[in-house]
């Protein structure tokens, strides 16, 4: 009987204290979960503390990065504008210079046309006043010749009437070509005409004179 009622309190003390040690041996898993747990959410964090500090500079990298490359791309820009102006400045010297020389070529070859015209038309008009002098001389010379021919009439008819009186022989006056006036006087200045008819140049010196019927130069004095 002894040994059944010891047997008995004996299981009745396993059977109590089984729970408790069920407790305890359940208690420190729970613990070191926790302590497991604890660990695992402060490395997570730390490595999200690290991943933003990561990103920070990384953006901070990008950002440094694209002021250098907008800093080099306006240095660069600048650079070529600088060269495209220097491009600019010296092909507009170019076409400066180059039109400076078109203009003053231009403006000699005006001055050459203007000095050529100039001389053409002094020429010309040179040889139209002597064209008009050489005309009035030559209808002067007619009107002489016409004033001779009558005055040799009227004294055909005085010899007809009054037989003892013997007509003056009229003169002839032989005349000189034009080719061999022109030779003789070149370019001297008609001065006008002297009693008979003849033509006085003036040359070049002032000296006076006309071209006889040889050909020559006779010189008269200025009174004349």
């Amino acid at each position: 009987m002894k040994k059944i009622i010891a047997i008995s309190v004996l299981l009745y003390g396993l059977f109590v204290l089984s729970p408790a040690l069920n407790a305890q041996t359940e208690t420190k898993p729970k613990k070191e979960k926790k302590a497991k747990a604890t660990d695992v959410d402060k490395a997570a964090k730390d490595a999200e503390k690290s991943a933003k500090k990561a990103e920070k500079e990384a953006a901070k990298a990008t950002k440094s990065a694209e002021k250098e490359v907008t800093k080099k791309t306006k240095e660069v820009k600048v650079e070529a504008k600088v060269k495209d102006a220097d491009k600019v400045t010296k092909d507009a010297e170019k076409d400066a210079k180059k039109k400076a020389r078109d203009e003053a070529k231009a403006a000699k070859e005006g001055v050459k046309v203007a000095t050529v015209d100039a001389t053409k038309g002094d020429k010309k008009e040179k040889m139209t006043a002597e064209e008009k002098a050489t005309k009035k001389v030559e209808k002067d010379a007619k009107k002489a010749e016409k004033v001779a021919d009558a005055k040799t009439v009227d004294t055909k008819k005085v010899a007809d009437k009054n037989s003892t009186i013997k007509p003056e022989p009229a003169k002839v006056v032989k005349k000189v070509d034009k080719a061999t006036e022109k030779a003789a006087t070149g370019t001297d200045k008609i001065f006008g005409k002297d009693d008979k008819g003849r033509i006085i140049y003036e040359g070049s010196r002032g000296g006076r004179y006309y071209i006889n019927s040889n050909g020559n130069k006779t010189y008269v004095k200025k009174d004349n």
